[in-house]
């Protein structure tokens, strides 16, 4: 009988765990190398391991999305799960990215629940904002040096740690509280999420004004358009809007430099 490598088995063995996660796809040579125990049989002895796979795997999207496999219960997640990794299994050495699509898929399996999938895309951005990287946070000392008619023209950048959703359901509620009553009607809601100078994580809704600043913000336009968010408004209110918003981000450490 030919003996595999021990490469060629454990390429097989990889095969038989991570093909269809939680069932068994192990085939011939594989079986023929597994010895037999004295209660079970090689496919048997190979099960426990591609059961213990599976369930490591459902615990990281657990862990990922403690809000979401909340309000789905143990079962409705297991099913999800396998759907999922069916779908989109494991691909990377780091578990870190095993959810990376998880919201589009809750979005596709439960479209009777959309508000689902919002909350799922939340998660996953505070997930993000905290593993971003780090950056210098920019200060108000740093902003002395700026003369009155530079600033139109300034630009500032962003941290890493920052994401800015727009989300078509009041989801916001059902994270702070997952016994808070299921939204009944869409209701679009921009939210910023980032993290402080302690690896802290928040999120927090914008209204119109201060998503437009944002956006300007994060497309990397001169201070001048950001302040144009507040164009709408009296010039001496919009100013005072636009100072005030500033203060914000720089007291959030949003900033970590000027161009």
């Amino acid at each position: 009988m030919h003996m595999p490598s021990l490469r060629d088995v454990q390429g097989r063995f990889w095969r038989a765990l991570a093909s269809r996660p939680g069932a068994l796809t192990a085939d011939d040579e594989l079986l023929a190398v597994t010895e037999p125990s004295t209660t079970l049989d090689p496919a048997g002895r190979l099960q426990i391991y591609a059961d213990a796979y599976f369930w490591r795997l459902r615990d990281v999207l657990a862990e990922d999305f403690p809000r979401l496999a909340a309000l789905l219960g143990p079962e409705r997640l297991e099913v999800l799960a396998r759907g999922y990794l069916r779908d989109h299994p494991s691909a990377d050495p780091s578990l870190r990215h095993l959810g990376d699509a998880f919201a589009t898929f809750i979005g596709r399996a439960l479209p009777e629940t959309p508000h689902l999938a919002d909350l799922a895309r939340l998660e996953r951005a505070r997930l993000d904002v905290f593993d971003a990287d780090d950056d210098r946070v920019l200060s108000a000392d740093d902003l002395r040096g700026v003369s009155p008619e530079d600033w139109p023209q300034v630009r500032f950048v962003p941290v890493r740690a920052l994401r800015v959703l727009w989300l078509d359901w009041p989801v916001l509620a059902l994270w702070d509280d997952d016994t808070a009553a299921v939204p009944s009607e869409p209701a679009p809601t921009t939210v910023r999420v980032w993290r402080d100078v302690d690896c802290r994580v928040f999120h927090a809704p914008l209204d119109a004004r201060a998503a437009r600043a944002l956006e300007a913000l994060l497309a990397g336009h001169p201070f001048e358009v950001i302040c144009g968010a507040f164009g709408d408004l009296p010039a001496d209110e919009g100013a005072r809007f636009a100072s005030g918003l500033l203060a914000r981000w720089l007291a959030d450490g949003l900033l970590s430099r000027l161009t």
